[in-house]
C-alpha cells in the first residue's frame, strides 16, 4: 500500500505546495533598487520620503518570497525522503529545518502584515509624492526586515545592527510552542536523530529479551509514526509559513506599488483567518 502526502504532513500538505509554486511564479523576478545612505541625505523631503517607504515595500516584498522559496526547497526535501523514497535521517533533518523556517518567519515577519496594514495611508502619500502633515517612519518594519534578511551568528570581531545578529533557534521555537502545539519536543526529537546522538542509531536496534540485532532499516514506519505523534505541529508549521508571506504579498498588493502586485495572492480568500479581519480593519474596510 503506498502513502499518500496526507498521512505524512496532513492536509496542509496537500493544500500549500501548489499555492507556494502559485504565489512564486508571480513574485520572481522582482527589481529591487536601493540608494546609499550618502545619495539618501542629497533628496529633498518629498523624494526622500517616496525612497523610504519604496524601500521598505521592495524589503516585505524581498522577505515574502524569499521564505517561500526557502520553505519550499524544505518542504521538498521532506517529500523526497517520505512520500518519494523514504529515509527517516534525512527527513528528520528536512522536517527540523522546516520547522526552524517556519518559527524564525514567524518571529521575524509575523507582524508586517498587519503593521504595513496600519501604515498604508503614509505609503500612500509617499508613493505619490504627496506632501503629509506628518512625515512617517516605521523603525519596527525595517528592524524586522532586515532582521530576516541579515541575521547571522556575528563573531566577536564583528560590528554589526543589533537586527543583525540572529537569535538562537530555541528562542524562536518557544514563541509558538504550546500543550497543544510541542514545537520543543518536537525539535528535540528531530536533533536527537539528526546529530550523532543515541537516538541516530537506536532506531536501527532490535531486541528479543536479552538479545540485539542491528536490521534493515523500516525508514517508512519510523517517519509515519514521527508525523502521527506530531500531526498537528507539522501541519501548522506548513499553514503559517505560507500564510505570512501570502498576506505580506496581499497587502503590497493594497499599495500603488503595481510592480510588486502578485495577482496570484489576490485568488486565494483569507477572510477566515483573524489576521484578515485585522489588516481589512486596518486599511478601513469594513467585512461584508
Amino acid at each position: 500500500m503506498n502513502n499518500s502526502v496526507k498521512d505524512f504532513f496532513g492536509q496542509a500538505g496537500e493544500i500549500y505546495p501548489p499555492i507556494t509554486k502559485d504565489l512564486l511564479e508571480s513574485a520572481y523576478n522582482k527589481n529591487y533598487q536601493f540608494v546609499s545612505i550618502d545619495d539618501f541625505k542629497l533628496l529633498d523631503e518629498l523624494d526622500s520620503n517616496y525612497v523610504y517607504w519604496i524601500e521598505i515595500l521592495f524589503r516585505a516584498h524581498w522577505a515574502a518570497t524569499s521564505n517561500l522559496i526557502r520553505y519550499n526547497k524544505w518542504y521538498e526535501l521532506c517529500h523526497n525522503s517520505s512520500v518519494v523514497k523514504p529515509n527517516y535521517i534525512a527527513f528528520c533533518s528536512g522536517l527540523r529545518g522546516l520547522l526552524e523556517c517556519a518559527t524564525d518567519t514567524y518571529d521575524a515577519l509575523g507582524g508586517v502584515p498587519l503593521t504595513l496594514a496600519q501604515a498604508l495611508h503614509y505609503v500612500e502619500d509617499a508613493l505619490l509624492r504627496r506632501k503629509a502633515l506628518k512625515r512617517a517612519v516605521s523603525e519596527e518594519l525595517e528592524d524586522c526586515l532586515i532582521h530576516f534578511s541579515y541575521a547571522r551568528k556575528l563573531n566577536k570581531f564583528e560590528t554589526a545592527p543589533k537586527s543583525h545578529e540572529a537569535k538562537t533557534a530555541s528562542h524562536y521555537i518557544s514563541q509558538l510552542d504550546s500543550a497543544d502545539l510541542p514545537l520543543k519536543n518536537l525539535y528535540a526529537e528531530l536533533c536527537q536523530v539528526v546529530h550523532p546522538a543515541h537516538q541516530s542509531t537506536a532506531w536501527l536496534v532490535g531486541r528479543k529479551d536479552e538479545s540485539y540485532t542491528i536490521q534493515e532499516s523500516d525508514d517508512l514506519a519510523f517517519i509515519l509514526d514521527l508525523c502521527q505523534r506530531y500531526k498537528e505541529c507539522i501541519e501548522y508549521i506548513q499553514m503559517s509559513s505560507v500564510n505570512i508571506s501570502m498576506f505580506i504579498f496581499k497587502v503590497l498588493n493594497k499599495t500603488q506599488c503595481s510592480e510588486l502586485y502578485n495577482s496570484s495572492a489576490d485568488k486565494y480568500d483569507m477572510s477566515r483567518s483573524p489576521l484578515h479581519k485585522k489588516i481589512e480593519a486596518a486599511i478601513g474596510i469594513q467585512p461584508a
